[in-house]
């Protein structure tokens, strides 16, 4: 089986924020984002869906729709008028994944996140996850305190502090001996808070480029709520043999396969064509929408890493920084649940 590269840089520890103290700061213009979240209101009441009726659809029995979002391609962030900010994100998203490097502990972007982004994002139904990695705190012991302080570090400075709604954890090596005890005892403690042994509605996500078949994600199947296999750059028609290897252990709405936008200065060495020309409806972006597993289960849907390029590109190596239209997001949320 093919392992999947990820198109991402250096995922950011327990503590989550990166500190790089030559990144620019910029604040959104408070009266444009206004002006958005007008529009945006008076686009939702012109074609007459409603937040009710938004929140109802997310709640259904559906293949959702989630997208990696990177926080440095942010507005508040970036300073670039052409970049997004997260209440542009489409209505119908059903998880985003807040993904984040090149992003000081101290930029506005982190208020803006709490006070503006996810109670817009959670008026609309949509959950507000974010990657992480599992490591322990200083001084804590190899055992099950260990690992339970830990999991209250992430919950502390991480999901609660901000108010999210969960946590996604990367995993892209084989996970063996003594990291594997490790990995497997944060993860089980995590799981009092998170994921569906928790009882509290909060996610707990498995983001990889691995089979189903490794060692720890056997230790923590059962503690997940879905998969989010990095499928970038494969056809679709490798997507069933990589989905036997996940079936022994998880039902078929857990497992969402993912696809990459072009990301911007990617070509030559970092890009995936999964998306050719957004404005046809071409590529493995959308055969992911079609795809579903042999015997009559459905998939759980699709992920999309850098969703902030979700952009009218006008060629497949577009590398102008276009103001996202979330076209092709739109198109596969369509696909899947007509």
């Amino acid at each position: 089986m093919k392992i999947f590269k990820k198109a991402a840089l250096v995922i950011l520890t327990s503590a989550v924020i990166v500190n790089l103290s030559s990144c620019k700061k910029n604040a959104v213009d408070d009266q444009q984002e206004n002006q958005l979240s007008l529009q945006n209101k008076q686009s939702a009441l012109a074609s007459g869906t409603s937040l009710e009726n938004l929140i109802a659809y997310k709640k259904s029995d559906h293949q959702i729709t989630a997208g990696f979002y990177r926080t440095w391609r942010d507005r508040v962030v970036s300073g670039n008028a052409n970049d997004p900010v997260m209440t542009e994100l489409p209505d119908s998203l059903d998880v985003v994944i807040v993904f984040t490097n090149y992003t000081p502990s101290d930029s506005p972007y982190w208020t803006k996140l709490k006070d503006v982004y996810i109670p817009y994002l959670h008026a609309r139904g949509t959950k507000v996850i974010i990657t992480g990695s599992l490591t322990m705190p200083a001084g804590a012991g190899q055992n099950a305190a260990g690992y339970a302080a830990a999991a209250k570090k992430i919950m502390d400075e991480t999901v609660n502090k901000y108010g999210l709604d969960g946590f996604d954890i990367d995993i892209e090596h084989n996970v063996t001996g003594a990291e594997l005890t490790e990995k497997t005892g944060i993860y089980t403690a995590l799981s009092a808070y998170l994921g569906p042994k928790s009882g509290t509605g909060k996610l707990l996500t498995y983001d990889t480029n691995q089979d189903g078949n490794t060692p720890f994600f056997k230790n923590v199947c059962g503690m997940i709520d879905y998969v989010w296999l990095q499928a970038y750059g494969s056809g679709s028609s490798t997507l069933q043999n990589t989905w036997n290897t996940f079936s022994p252990n998880i039902p078929s709405k857990k497992f969402v396969p993912g696809f990459s936008f072009y990301e911007e200065n990617g070509y030559p060495g970092n890009y995936w064509d999964d998306v050719l020309y957004p404005q046809n409806g071409t590529g493995r972006a959308y055969d992911y929408a079609r795809w579903q597993p042999t015997g009559g289960s459905k998939k759980g849907g699709v992920v999309s890493y850098a969703i902030d390029r979700d952009a009218a590109l006008t060629s497949p190596h577009d590398n102008t920084i276009v103001h996202p239209n979330f076209k092709v997001t739109k198109d596969l949320i369509k696909i899947m649940n007509p």
